[in-house]
């Protein structure tokens, strides 16, 4: 995704794996075991969120994810959350890098210290204020003066617990002073505009304060406003505090107006005092990349040179070729040049001639595009692109089924529990993956046609390449369709958009056993 930055195109990606944890502090009860999980998080959105690790303090995780970054942010952060079954899951640590620090890490393990986490702390966001001072002139003849505290917007407010609804509270920093004043609140809603105007008296009318209570004026230029952001919750812990500014009314100064954006802080003193290494670590090896991208017509030539890719013989010496021979890793010339041939209709005629030179390559026909090849990698990536809604319309009602119902399908002898029969467990499993394989060779007039055409292509070159092998058409296909294509839905339902989260243990080994099933393009039974 893009994001511009003087006068250039800014396409920021990151590319996570995350490792392990180690040394998290026990429950404080007799079973002492934890059960989590981590997330990843754009300053405070969740964007990932990895599978639960029962019953250790060292949770493995050895879970990747990829995203593509649409907007600004200051933090990536990362939080081992401990789950409860009958309470809000609670929060172990985090590890927040900021962006400017990304490079530091880029493409190493590394090992992050878990830090406290802070309800207090955990802000982001930037709120927009008007302050203006004005003199008004009393009935008396005093002169007396009001700030006028315009609160115009907010802009990044968090998302949380999956609601926003934010207002602002303003108050006036002063000795004796207490008083606060609320804007409405703005429901569902994480850039609200306010535009409410609240007024303070700052002075005290000379006149007034020294004949009856001899107090002296207040200085304007030690006072302070502040405007706190909340969330009204409707849950019984009240609600949550979204960030704060403070702002020293001397920057007024003598114009006696100021207009400005504040990036939104913590609270002061809001966290409690945790020892740093109580609270274990956690292994990462994050890759952030920014592309700074000219405007389209600098790159026309090069853009003609990779779409004539497809009728350059032999197809080795093209230009898309060449990209992927020196690229270290086939997917990050597969993904530019996919969405590039998508875009200008060219893809079937380009994974054509490069599936039919690495066919023609091939001496063993079971071995055909089992490596990481440039052309794998494409169609893998076409599929991923064209073939999204196909694999939702497909897979999801039953992914849905089989993630609600918790059936058990353990069929390792060793692995099943006392209270859990055999036969059934079989039985459970047969019943889900007829059902998987129903909706799979149920689904053909559902195909994208461009995998079609595809497919066509394949089949058509690996029966020409080895004739004398009758099965090879079809094992050239059912590689791609059931073993980069259905099956990894299955295994991990939440990367395809099937599930919000990644399954339960229990579900999570039955879509293991189905998906094992599906990869092979046979039923179990």
């Amino acid at each position: 995704m893009a994001v511009e930055e003087e006068g250039l195109r800014v396409f920021q990606s990151v590319k996570i794996k995350i490792g392990e944890a180690k040394n998290i502090p026990p429950y404080p009860g007799p079973n002492r075991m934890r059960d989590c999980y981590c997330t990843v998080n754009l300053d405070q959105e969740e964007v990932f969120r990895t599978k639960i690790v029962e019953k250790s303090l060292c949770p493995f995780y050895g879970e990747d994810f990829y995203c593509e970054i649409p907007r600004s942010f200051r933090h990536l952060s990362f939080y081992i959350f401990d789950r409860d079954v009958f309470r809000r899951d609670s929060s172990i640590g985090k590890v927040a890098v900021k962006k400017e620090d990304l490079q530091k890490y880029h493409g190493k393990d590394t090992w992050f210290q878990l830090q406290p986490v802070s309800a207090d702390s955990e802000v982001q966001g930037k709120v927009h204020l008007e302050l203006r001072l004005s003199e008004v002139i009393t009935d008396s003849g005093a002169i007396n003066h009001k700030l006028a505290t315009r609160v115009l917007e907010c802009q990044g407010l968090p998302i949380v617990n999956g609601q926003c609804d934010p207002y602002a509270a303003v108050s006036l920093l002063g000795p004796s002073r207490s008083e606060a004043k609320k804007t409405k609140v703005k429901r569902k809603n994480n850039n609200p505009q306010f535009d409410e105007t609240f007024y303070f008296e700052v002075t005290r009318p000379l006149s007034y304060t020294k004949r009856q209570f001899d107090v002296e004026e207040e200085d304007v230029d030690k006072l302070a406003l502040r405007v706190d952001l909340w969330n009204a919750s409707n849950m019984k812990f009240g609600d949550e505090f979204l960030g704060g500014v403070r702002v020293p009314l001397r920057v007024l100064g003598q114009a006696g107006v100021h207009d400005a954006w504040y990036f939104l802080q913590p609270r002061e003193n809001g966290g409690k005092s945790v020892k740093v290494e109580d609270l274990g670590s956690l292994r990462l090896n994050i890759v952030y990349t920014e592309d700074h991208v000219f405007p389209s017509e600098h790159y026309t030539p090069l853009r003609d040179l990779l779409l004539q890719s497809a009728n350059v013989e032999p197809v080795s010496a093209s230009t898309a070729h060449v990209l992927g021979e020196v690229c270290r890793e086939k997917q990050e010339a597969a993904i530019p040049l996919v969405r590039l041939f998508l875009h200008y209709g060219k893809i079937v005629p380009f994974i054509s001639a490069i599936a039919h030179a690495e066919i023609n390559r091939t001496q063993d026909p079971n071995t055909i595009f089992r490596g990481n090849s440039l052309t794998s990698k494409c169609i893998d990536e076409t599929m991923k692109l064209a073939g999204m809604h196909y694999l939702q319309v497909t897979l999801k009602p039953i992914i849905d089924e089989i993630c609600t119902e918790h059936k058990s399908c353990e069929i390792d002898p060793v692995k099943l529990k006392e209270s859990e029969n055999l036969e059934t467990n079989r039985e459970n499993l047969r019943h889900y993956v007829d059902r998987i394989f129903s909706v799979i060779t149920t689904s053909g007039v559902r195909c994208p046609t461009v995998m079609c055409d595809i497919f066509f292509s394949l089949r058509e070159s690996a029966a020409t390449r080895f004739q004398v092998d009758p099965d090879v058409r079809y094992t050239a296909v059912s590689s791609f369709i059931f073993l980069r294509f259905f099956a990894p839905a299955i295994l991990s339902p939440n990367l395809f958009h099937l599930r919000p989260h990644h399954p339960d243990p229990v579900t999570s080994r039955t879509l293991t056993l189905i998906s094992k099933q599906t990869a092979l393009g046979i039923s179990p039974i």
